[in-house]
């Protein structure tokens, strides 16, 4: 008996959309493939198919398939740095610490954006992880502390407040993507808790 060949599946109609919500479209499908083909796995056809729009389209919004990959990954990091700064001026004692370090810990997993970044950083797109933008965090930080050390003998370095941001940064992002793997073996929001308590006491040792 020969076999039936099968019919490919039919694309999804065309939708009518402002340029705004074409784009929006775009990243979040982008996105969504990131999970389940890595970077090297997206075509630009397949995503105009899955959104609903020409191929035109897409290169007219991201000008080319690496154009579309660092938009996913920008998208990603404003959505993780959201607010960051404000809240790190704000000078946080160990509460704020920590629900600033469990509202970037929730964006790193939210569509499974930590592993998405690392991936992305280890195949070599976009801005990486340097796109995480540390250095402006750091640098907003150590202002805060030099003006609450203000004739103290003793002024923190740039060097620290910088690694001061690096360690949890590293620690959430790292994280992120072993809760995504599977149980990690230890309880997170605890650790979360104990990270936020070690960086306030180093924040405030003199």
């Amino acid at each position: 008996m020969t076999a039936t060949a099968r019919k490919p599946k039919p694309a999804p109609p065309r939708k009518r959309r402002s340029a705004d919500e074409a784009r929006t479209a775009i990243l979040d499908v982008t996105e969504a493939q990131l999970q389940e083909v890595g970077p090297g796995g997206i075509r630009l056809q397949d995503v105009a198919t899955a959104v609903g729009v020409s191929h035109p389209t897409v290169l007219h919004h991201f000008g080319s398939r690496e154009g579309l990959i660092e938009a996913v990954v920008a998208r990603a990091l404003e959505s993780i740095q959201s607010g960051l700064y404000e809240q790190v001026t704000a000078s946080p004692g160990t509460d704020g610490i920590q629900a600033l370090l469990d509202q970037v810990a929730a964006q790193m997993k939210n569509k499974g954006r930590a592993r998405t970044l690392m991936w992305l950083a280890l195949a070599g797109y976009g801005p990486g992880l340097g796109g995480l933008h540390i250095k402006p965090i750091a640098e907003a930080l150590h202002e805060v502390r030099k003006t609450r050390r203000a004739g103290k003998k003793r002024i923190p370095s740039f060097e620290d407040s910088c690694f001061s941001v690096v360690l949890p940064a590293l620690a959430l992002l790292s994280l992120s993507v072993l809760e995504e793997s599977g149980e990690p073996g230890f309880d997170v929001p605890r650790f979360r808790a104990w990270l936020a308590k070690l960086v306030h006491h180093h924040l405030e040792s003199e």
